[in-house]
């Protein structure tokens, strides 16, 4: 397994260790203990944080990824990790004057079906300064070539320590509104934890010799305002859907959309983890005209992706009666069926794309992304306010699968174009088929019996397809060297 897959694995299992904390908390512990509205509340508040947070930092981690590479000398090291901590600074100075200017017209749009979210309001801005400083922290991490431990402590972390506070609703120690603010020590305990991991890593050693990055880091000043630029563009499809709905609808309807769009989410963790270690990659790559590395690097993720998230998606959609059946309140949030089918395929067109953002991204090009992501956000914000007032919830769930849709269309088509890369082969042809045909196969079993029942078949049939025809067809070499892994580690632990 090569150093791309080794890393992804690493990261991997501490992001689906969190989706699976993740998965207990918002799919069976707050529906046992929270109304619609507070789930809506909540999720509302740490969306928009994260939303805004990913643009305050003002493209620090695209950066780093990007320029790094230049940076050789251990005084111009110096002298570049101060940088994102100033410029970190700086972003969350200029956020706190938006969040002031921008107070009175966001609470109105609020104020009408969601009038709880304008009395926290503060809240988004102290967890958006947090959260600023800890992907700032995070990005001197990978810096150092390590990335496991941040996304431990985000992914992981952060939830056990959700689960930890959310006890006081549990045994009624405290009131919602208490949970709510117990965020800032949640989200403060997670910061300096990777603050202290740096300092054992590499010590942070302040320089403000700032002149020692000139000539490694021409352009960065433009490439850190394109960055900023495509961070919004691409956060706006990601939060927009809850955001407007809330102010469109209510906080139950959110509360439902949110626990529903998660699900579907699942599937995207294999490129979160990818993406981190790949980035580094396809910078080098670039920078050494190397087209060969980058297409297959390029043609392998797209296959695996497939393979995963597609395999994730069919497992999911087996399963989703037998999951709506077993969460507390579930025939409430069942209304979210069709979100979680249209979230979880606007994602897996992501994942089939391959790395097709990031390489566009990276390359002399990069400003073609800007536009298309431009694009992607119009798309989304107009395809939102069309369908949701129609459809509802559901309206929002297809409004992302169209826009992610269009957009890797036409990111496809600019590569294609502009350097002749593509991540489709006969492979990914075959990984297609065989998910398409297993979805065909799970949805059209008989459903005369208790939805636990045809929820066990549905899983079974859908993983011994899938399975069965990875290995028959021989489609990833990754996927063999995992599935050889996986059993020498069941039989090493039974023998124990």
């Amino acid at each position: 397994m090569g150093l791309i897959a080794r890393q992804t694995f690493k990261a991997s299992v501490a992001s689906y260790t969190g989706v699976a904390l993740g998965t207990f908390t918002l799919l069976f512990l707050f529906p046992a203990y929270l109304t619609q509205d507070q789930i809506g509340l909540l999720r509302i508040v740490l969306n928009a944080a994260g939303m805004f947070s990913t643009l305050a930092v003002l493209g620090i981690p695209q950066v780093s990824v990007k320029y790094f590479p230049f940076i050789q000398d251990k005084d111009a090291y110096r002298a570049y990790a101060t940088m994102l901590y100033v410029v970190s600074a700086i972003g969350v100075i200029l956020f706190y004057l938006i969040f002031l200017v921008f107070e009175t017209p966001v609470t109105r749009f609020y104020a009408r079906n969601a009038r709880e979210l304008t009395d926290y309001y503060y809240l988004v801005w102290i967890i958006t300064a947090i959260n600023t400083l800890y992907i700032t922290a995070a990005s001197y991490a990978r810096m150092n070539q390590r990335i496991v431990v941040p996304s431990a402590i985000k992914d992981v972390g952060v939830r056990v320590l959700t689960i930890l506070f959310f006890l006081g609703i549990i045994f009624q120690w405290y009131e919602f509104d208490v949970f709510l603010n117990l965020q800032i020590v949640i989200y403060l305990l997670a910061l300096a934890a990777v603050l202290w991991y740096n300092h054992r890593l590499a010590p942070f050693r302040p320089s403000s010799d700032f002149r020692r990055l000139k000539l490694g880091l021409k352009g960065v000043v433009s490439f850190g305002l394109f960055s900023v630029l495509t961070s919004t563009a691409s956060i706006v499809v990601t939060t927009i859907d809850s955001l407007m709905i809330g102010g469109m609808i209510n906080l139950g309807d959110a509360g439902i959309y949110v626990i529903a769009s998660y699900i579907g989410l699942v599937i995207e963790m294999p490129k979160r983890s990818l993406n981190a270690i790949a980035g580094p990659l396809l910078s080098e790559s670039w920078k050494n005209q190397d087209i060969e590395t980058i297409n297959h690097v390029h043609s392998r993720s797209a296959l695996n992706q497939i393979i995963f998230g597609g395999g994730l998606l069919l497992l999911i959609w087996a399963a989703i009666d037998g999951i709506f059946y077993l969460m507390p309140n579930g025939e409430v949030y069942s209304s979210g069926k069709y979100v979680v089918l249209f979230i979880g395929l606007a994602k897996l067109t992501d994942l089939a794309f391959g790395l097709t953002a990031e390489i566009i991204s990276f390359s002399p090009k990069y400003r073609y992304n800007l536009f298309l992501l431009l694009l992607l956000a119009g798309i989304a914000v107009v395809s939102n306010y069309l369908l949701i007032p129609v459809y509802g919830i559901t309206g929002a769930g297809l409004a992302t699968l169209i826009s992610y849709v269009v957009y890797n269309l036409l990111s496809y088509w600019l590569m294609k174009r502009e350097f002749g890369i593509t991540p489709f082969n006969h492979k990914t042809a075959k990984a297609f088929a065989l998910v398409g045909v297993a979805f065909m196969m799970v949805h059209l079993t008989d459903t005369d019996m208790h939805v636990l029942v045809i929820s066990a078949i549905r899983v079974g049939l859908a993983t011994a397809l899938l399975v069965g025809g990875v290995m028959y067809l021989g489609l990833s070499a990754d996927f063999g060297q995992l599935y050889e892994l996986s059993r020498k580690f069941f039989q090493k632990f039974t023998k124990k």
